[in-house]
């Protein structure tokens, strides 16, 4: 009997430093979404400024030397591509990371729910960024960059309901008996 009391005494004072730990993943969640917001438009700036500025070097009709011009330029995209898809490939592991501690530590329906589309979404963009990383020739980061965009956008909007459910669930947490059947689980 004394077990048990000392693992409920136990779990009641480790449970509020995991929903804090949870509150600051989605905390640095949201700041990271806005860095990778940026991080992804500079780097699809400069995919498509350099596929551009190759192409028309290719093709200076004024150059009497127009069909050899591309012998003298080296088309970087391709480097900027790896080097963009790694950098998002570190935001969105912890991105997942994120959704997932939230799927586990916040019990609310819409925490659950949100987590589960978030890890979804997550997976296909993280095989985006796997393909970009593989083959960074044949996918640039201004093709698969509109993407992660996207997803950054959908990771900010997850992150701030995520924070104000946890918020939620650990205010709930010391007044309610079952605070995953409260009604202000919405």
């Amino acid at each position: 009997m004394q077990k048990i009391r000392l693992l409920v005494a136990l779990k009641n004072l480790y449970s509020p430093k995991i929903i804090t730990m949870n509150k600051a993943f989605y905390i640095a969640s949201i700041v990271l979404s806005v860095a990778f917001l940026i991080v992804v438009g500079v780097y699809i700036d400069m995919v498509e400024s350099e596929r551009l500025s190759y192409f028309l070097n290719s093709y200076d009709s004024y150059s009497p030397y127009s069909s050899y011009s591309s012998m003298y330029t080296y088309d970087y995209s391709s480097e900027y591509t790896f080097e963009g898809a790694l950098i998002s490939l570190l935001f969105i592991l912890f991105f997942l990371t994120t959704d997932l501690l939230g799927l586990m530590k916040v019990k609310t329906k819409t925490t659950k729910v949100l987590s589960i589309i978030g890890l979804s979404l997550g997976g296909i963009f993280l095989f985006v960024d796997v393909i970009m990383i593989l083959s960074p020739d044949s996918s640039s980061f201004d093709e698969g960059g509109g993407g992660l965009l996207f997803y950054g956008l959908i990771v900010l909007a997850f992150s701030i309901v995520g924070l104000i459910q946890s918020v939620r669930y650990g205010n709930q947490k010391k007044s309610v008996k079952n605070p995953s059947n409260d009604l202000l689980d919405s």
